[in-house]
């Protein structure tokens, strides 16, 4: 078995033969569980600002992804180098498909000189490397490694359809994830929760196809890129955010940082 499992791998990484399907179900579970818990307790609950939230979400995600190698003795270096130009590749590609998405939210003024740098580097790199993981690496693998275990990846269709489950298990933890946000679940705000979905699965699929998680990391780095560079904030939003919007409305997160400043001055 330990064999079979071994040849089959052809692009994305396998598991150790112990973990079975009921491990990788466990897994997934969990994986979702702190996907939503990290947002709603972190800035919901305990009401954390954007910046020390990074750290923690970063954290967080270093623990879990740690955690889950460990246990289905999935290989590291497997994920990182091997087929790493189509990893970067995939990833380009893949921020490429939502650039056109991006373009079309409203452009207003960005931070400059070292704070645009700093924000490139905090809430680009780290913040959007974080995401990457937590919401397009590891649910994908976990699905794409418990259907492994069930040999649901031996032939051309099952591989679709399990690359198809793998997705939409992405997509969920993703729904979850957003959903710990207080800005994302006003009944209005869910065009924006949609986009979230849409480009996520993006880079869930680019992971998928490349079986290298720097697909989904440089995309994600680059989709927060595009977004600061249209003056647009991450989540979560600040209190001034929050009372600009109003009780009711879908927050506005690429408000002019002027309105943002009369908010918090009254």
């Amino acid at each position: 078995m330990a064999s079979d499992r071994k040849r089959r791998r052809k692009r994305m990484p396998i598991a150790d033969p112990s973990f079975g399907w009921q491990e990788a179900a466990a897994a997934f579970a969990i994986i979702a569980v702190v996907a939503f818990l990290v947002t709603w307790v972190v800035t919901d609950v305990l009401r954390v600002s954007r910046t020390p939230y990074v750290a923690i979400l970063a954290l967080t995600t270093s623990a879990l992804a740690a955690g889950y190698i460990a246990w289905s003795g999935t290989s590291l270096a497997e994920l990182v180098t091997q087929g790493w130009g189509w990893g970067v590749l995939g990833g380009v590609i893949a921020a490429a498909l939502v650039a056109s998405v991006v373009r079309r939210l409203p452009a207003r003024p960005h931070a400059e000189g070292s704070e645009i740098v700093r924000r490139f580097l905090w809430e680009g790199v780290v913040y959007g490397t974080a995401e990457a993981i937590l919401l397009a690496t590891l649910p994908v693998l976990a699905v794409w490694e418990g259907a492994d275990a069930l040999g649901w990846t031996d032939t051309t269709w099952a591989k679709v359809g399990s690359g198809v489950l793998a997705v939409v298990g992405a997509l969920f933890v993703i729904a979850v994830h957003h959903l710990g946000y207080q800005e994302f679940r006003a009944r209005v705000a869910r065009k924006k929760l949609a986009v979230a979905l849409a480009v996520c699965a993006v880079q869930a699929l680019a992971f998928l196809l490349t079986g290298n998680v720097l697909a989904p990391v440089v995309a994600h780095i680059v989709l927060h890129w595009q977004v600061t560079l249209r003056g647009i904030e991450m989540p979560p939003a600040s209190e001034a955010e929050l009372a600009l919007a109003g009780p009711g409305r879908a927050l506005l997160t690429e408000a002019p940082s002027r309105e943002r400043e009369l908010v918090a001055q009254g």
